[in-house]
């Protein structure tokens, strides 16, 4: 008969963050036990809301299946003597299995015959199983950090205070410190809290639902953006945050929605405050405009743990907690709108970035001639607005605003640089310097946020690298990973061809009286570090890895490395591709053996393949270059193909390592410039085929 299997922890409140983890781990380790016991394995079902975390799964047998043991034994020769006797082996053989040796049977093998016994073991009982299984997997479960409390020798991410077990109708043996499995469980803390029996686990969910707990995380999800997005259109409004809808789905267990309003004249604050104060800090769902879908409308929407007796009570103190909030915010805004930036700007003057890379002030003055030096080679038209941005970006950093809501440095510059009457492109690169803050995140819309925030970044890693402060596989506290493949993108998105080490030298300069390590030591590190990091963007962007390989070798400018690695893998799969590679392989193999010395003498050749082949490289030297110097990689490579005949002839025939010292030495010669001519590309002999 088949049975259901419930498993449910039942806690003080977890941090939402742990809920959804926790979860995955929980279907993991019992989907792994089944598929080894050969259970029939259907979907486990998981169920977490802040008090509980449960797993059930439907269709279990009532033991698992019987296996089949074959048992090897003795050769048969040494099993029977010449009479047809057991030997002391094949007794002890039979003795050790538990059999009389008439039971013993024969295997053919490989070898020859051998004693063998099959038997049937029945298989265990499900219940059994299933205690061990769960047993086990409860002091496993992940959390980013545990606690202990009154039930000795345990830890969890919060205070366990039940736990049901449940096979069918039956109650499994399991237990966590003190704590024994039951067939009970709570409701909604504050509306059915007391213990209730769960007949079966297949009416888990219908038994909380009536207690006011939807212990389905999606189901919740679905719950509430239904409600917040109903209550908007009734008035006239959108939400647009779907993602604080994790977060809140699993703060609450029974979802009720509650629409509240704050004063029109907050809507004069800048509206990432308001949306920041809403949803950062209250949870709230922020309302937009229909209109534009930019602005705010007077409303939110809070979502509470509870059918109130009364919404209009709930609604009250939502909303004078977030005037509250919103009030504190007005006075910042205005107070900091008082100070020019500059003078923010000479206060981080007292502000410590690291204590061995001094103050953010000096930071500033760093990275600001960094920018100026990207100006001059990027656009010099804007180099005055890339000074003035690359000086006032940062400023906002010491102001009350900020100070209160961190999440707000760079925007509140913009604001405040508007409002001060500045030009716009200098206050919108205020903000966008920060951009990008992840892989998915939009760039700067313009080349002074790009300027300014390549030489920001550059100079927390160079400064970091420099004393020392260099990411490991399991910290990476300056997020150096994250900014080195900003820098990359943006100069691969915007197409900005510069070298990187250029710009590491750069940095260096400035960093000149705080470096603890020798400079060129940093610079190679730091180098290495850009180019593993752009190994991710070329993987993301689909290039193969032998092609990644064979490119990186000259990496030091992103756009053209990407460039490279495009037409590579554009032309690869052409006829003559393949024995390019092969060649720039053999060459390779043989200069490893030798060197080359002194240029190729048209004199010294002596077969026509060689002659061949050099007039052909002779013949297609030229536009080679000149189609690499432009960046049209996939035409100089197309060039290549006419060199396919002339390297399979010369390799076929012609004899490289001659006995004649000086033919030996220009043949060599002759390959050497041919790779070297080929590796402007990539080292073809990195390419798989």
């Amino acid at each position: 008969m088949a049975r259901s299997l419930l498993f449910e922890i039942g806690t003080e409140e977890i941090p939402y963050s742990y809920i959804v983890p926790a979860l995955v781990f929980m279907k993991s380790w019992i989907s792994g036990r089944l598929k080894e016991a050969k259970l029939p394995l259907e979907p486990v079902d998981a169920f977490g809301t802040p008090r509980r975390l449960a797993v059930r799964v439907s269709g279990l047998p009532d033991s698992l299946p019987d296996t089949v043991e074959n048992r090897m034994g003795p050769a048969k020769k040494a099993a029977f003597d010449a009479d047809g006797n057991p030997t002391k082996a094949a007794l002890g053989f039979a003795r050790s299995a538990g059999v009389d040796i008439s039971e013993v049977g024969f295997a053919q093998t490989p070898k020859g015959e051998y004693l063998c016994i099959t038997r049937t073991i029945p298989g265990r009982p499900a219940d059994e199983f299933l205690t061990e299984v769960l047993q086990n997997m409860v002091s496993q479960i992940p959390f980013p950090k545990t606690m202990k409390w009154s039930n000795p020798g345990v830890r969890f991410a919060r205070p366990v205070h039940w736990i049901a077990a449940l096979f069918g109708e039956e109650v499994l043996p399991v237990s966590f410190g003190n704590v024994k499995a039951g067939r009970q469980t709570r409701g909604n803390r504050f509306m059915a809290g007391d213990l209730v029996d769960v007949p079966d686990a297949r009416a888990y969910e219908s038994l909380l639902t009536e207690r006011f707990v939807v212990p389905g995380i999606e189901k919740r999800k679905a719950l509430i953006w239904e409600g917040v997005g109903m209550n908007a259109r009734n008035l006239k409004a959108q939400v647009k945050d779907k993602d604080l809808l994790d977060e809140v789905a699993n703060l609450v267990e029974y979802p009720h929605v509650i629409i509240g309003r704050f004063d029109d004249a907050f809507l004069d604050l800048p509206v990432e405050v308001l949306v920041t104060v809403m949803k950062h800090h209250q949870r709230y769902f922020p309302m937009y405009s229909l209109e534009d879908g930019s602005s705010l409308r007077p409303y939110f929407a809070a979502v509470s743990n509870i059918v109130p007796k009364s919404d209009a009570v709930v609604r009250t103190g939502n909303e004078r907690v977030l005037k509250a909030r919103l009030d504190d915010g007005k006075y910042f805004f205005e107070e900091d709108l008082k100070v020019p930036l500059e003078t923010y700007a000479e206060r981080l003057k007292n502000v410590i970035f690291h204590k061995d890379l001094g103050t953010s002030y000096e930071k500033m003055e760093r990275f600001r001639k960094v920018a100026l030096y990207l100006a001059d080679m990027l656009a010099p038209q804007k180099k005055e607005k890339a000074a003035e941005a690359a000086y006032l970006c940062k400023a906002d950093l010491n102001s009350l605003m900020v100070c209160e809501l961190p999440e707000l440095q760079g925007i509140m510059g913009r604001e405040y640089a508007l409002r001060q009457g500045r030009d716009p492109e200098v206050a919108r690169a205020i903000h966008e310097h920060y951009l990008p803050t992840s892989a998915e995140d939009e760039l700067p819309s313009d080349a002074i946020g790009d300027l300014v925030g390549i030489a920001d970044r550059i100079d927390t890693i160079c400064g970091c690298f420099g004393v020392g402060l260099i990411p490991t596989g399991t910290s990476d506290p300056f997020a150096l990973r994250r900014q080195t493949i900003a820098i990359e993108n943006i100069l691969l998105v915007k197409g900005y061809r510069i070298s990187v080490s250029g710009l590491i030298d750069q940095s260096l300069l400035q960093l000149a009286n705080r470096l603890k390590r020798d400079r060129a030591e940093v610079k190679d590190d730091v180098l290495s570090f850009f180019r593993s990091r752009f190994v991710s963007i070329l993987q993301a962007r689909g290039i193969p890895g032998d092609v990644i390989d064979a490119v990186l070798k000259g990496f030091d400018d992103p756009v053209d490395t990407f460039m490279r690695a495009q037409a590579i893998t554009e032309v690869r799969q052409e006829e003559w591709f393949a024995a390019i590679s092969s060649a720039s392989k053999r060459v390779e193999n043989i200069l490893k053996k030798t060197q080359a010395k002194g240029a190729v003498s048209e004199a010294l050749f002596v077969q026509d393949e060689e002659k061949a082949l050099y007039a052909r490289f002779r013949e297609m030297e030229d536009p080679f270059i000149a189609h690499t110097a432009k960046g049209e990689y996939a035409r100089a490579l197309m060039l290549l193909a006419g060199m396919k005949e002339p390297i399979d002839a010369f390799f076929d025939k012609v004899l490289v390592m001659s006995e004649d010292e000086d033919i030996r030495r220009n043949r060599i010669a002759l390959l050497k410039s041919l790779v070297g001519l080929f590796d402007q590309v990539a080292q073809f002999s990195k390419i798989s085929f």
